[in-house]
């Protein structure tokens, strides 16, 4: 069995095909695209989803239908690109690979005009101006310093107030490069339209992301190019508040450079769906053998505790690379209970490490296991009645218990324990120092 689910291979124009939509979102693609085809404005699109929940392969499927529908996209991935210490830079390099293969002219016009721009307004250029007016007396530390004297102070002062008398040349040159922007999407052998694909925008420094918001919306703002901000909303705003400090209202500011929000199908019904589909997906591409879960009872369990915890995709593959691990290493033979109790481990080990290594120590006592775990309202309709509410309760009570607790649970329910003994009631501790020596994440 693989240890890793594997990843959807899409290069840049698969789009939705059947093997690769597992979640049947080509729909609602369809129809974001007809929102970005139909509008005339300049338009930024947030796409929000928590993490793990399947963002970046939608986005990269979309570009593939984008190109069908002869609509021209960049794929910006922002955490990759957040070493440069200004965004502007990074996003016209994407822009200039874009344009390639128009004329020298165009091309030749466009870099003039970022080179103005990047003046004007590039962070990188501000540190290139004052080390060069300084004859490098200023390195980047002293420039980032409270307080620089002497010569040097005199010199900076003298190139700020030259920058200060260029305000208007940069303005213009804003406006410059804003006309070659729209001359380039006209130009484009498409139907007019530029959809520059941020993804990622939530992992980045805060300081890239922030820059970037503030980029897009002075630099960018022109009829036929649109932004889609791909990111975890939540996320953002603590980016946004660690820049700003508590206090900052981070919904309005948010609003300040995104027109319209949007999210992935996620109702909670399909939501459930989906990630039950997910699950079996991924076993069969892991190469999980169906014929040695006991009656199916692995991948039941699965599921119930995705639904139980509100899993994402991205923890579903992280515990199902726990559940593999300790699959390999018994070549795929847990009896019953260690099955079961596999799969929990190998689920809390992602949603709950603290709990997990409390566990494994045996400093956890079983009241403390439901409650730190929060297993208090998981039950099952053909357990309501019995001890615990659900056989995972029920198995976990019995292996981690004293002997007297383990003696007054047998005899609550004679049926379920007569075929357990002593020596089993290890599974537990086994299980959890098993999986433990092999630190994947």
């Amino acid at each position: 069995m693989k240890i890793i689910p594997p990843g959807v291979d899409i290069n840049d124009f698969n789009g939705f095909t059947p093997e690769r939509d597992i979640f049947n979102r080509a729909e609602y693609a369809k129809k974001l695209t007809e929102i970005i085809r139909n509008t005339d404005d300049e338009l930024v699109v947030g796409l929000d989803a928590p993490w793990g929940e399947g963002k970046t392969t939608f986005v990269k499927m979309w570009r593939g239908m984008l190109h069908d529908q002869n609509l021209e996209s960049i794929y910006f991935d922002a955490f990759k690109n957040d070493f440069f210490e200004d965004p502007l830079l990074a996003l016209i390099g994407e822009i200039n690979v874009l344009i390639e293969n128009l004329d020298n002219e165009i091309k030749d016009e466009f870099n003039s005009k970022a080179v103005g721009v990047l003046k004007a307004i590039g962070k990188a250029s501000i540190r290139i101006g004052l080390r060069a007016a300084t004859a490098g007396v200023l390195d980047d530390t002293a420039l980032e310093s409270a307080g620089v004297e002497g010569e040097a102070t005199s010199i900076t002062d003298k190139y700020i107030t030259e920058r200060i008398d260029n305000i208007e040349k940069d303005k213009s040159a804003i406006e410059h490069f804003k006309i070659v922007l729209e001359k380039i999407v006209n130009t484009l052998d498409k139907n007019t339209k530029l959809i520059f694909i941020v993804d990622e925008l939530d992992r980045c420094k805060p300081s890239f992301a922030l820059d970037l918001l503030e980029k897009i919306k002075h630099i960018f703002s022109i009829p036929n190019i649109v932004f889609i901000l791909v990111m975890n909303k939540d996320q953002m705003s603590e980016i946004i508040k660690s820049r700003y400090g508590s206090g900052i209202d981070s919904t309005k500011y948010l609003q300040k450079f995104i027109h319209i929000w949007t999210g992935l199908p996620k109702a909670k019904e399909q939501h459930s769906n989906d990630a039950r589909y997910y699950l079996t997906h991924c076993l069969t591409k892991m190469g999980y053998d169906f014929s040695t879960d006991n009656d199916g009872l692995s991948v039941d369990l699965f599921s119930q505790l995705i639904d139980h915890y509100d899993m994402s995709f991205r923890e579903i593959e992280r515990s199902l690379t726990n559940f593999a691990i300790l699959y390999n290493i018994t070549e795929g033979r847990l009896v019953r209970d260690y099955d079961v109790i596999a799969v929990y481990l190998s689920v809390i080990k992602v949603m709950f490490p603290s709990s997990f290594s409390k566990i494994r120590n045996g400093t956890l006592p079983y009241i403390d296991v439901v409650k730190e775990t929060e297993l208090e309202t998981f039950t099952i309709d053909y357990w309501h009645g019995k001890p615990e509410g659900h056989f995972l309760k029920w198995l976990l009570r019995y292996h981690i218990s004293d002997d007297e607790d383990v003696e007054s649970l047998i005899n609550e329910d004679k049926n379920y324990a007569n075929h357990r003994h002593r020596h089993e009631r290890v599974a537990v501790s086994y299980l959890s120092k098993l999986l433990d020596s092999f630190r994947n994440h």
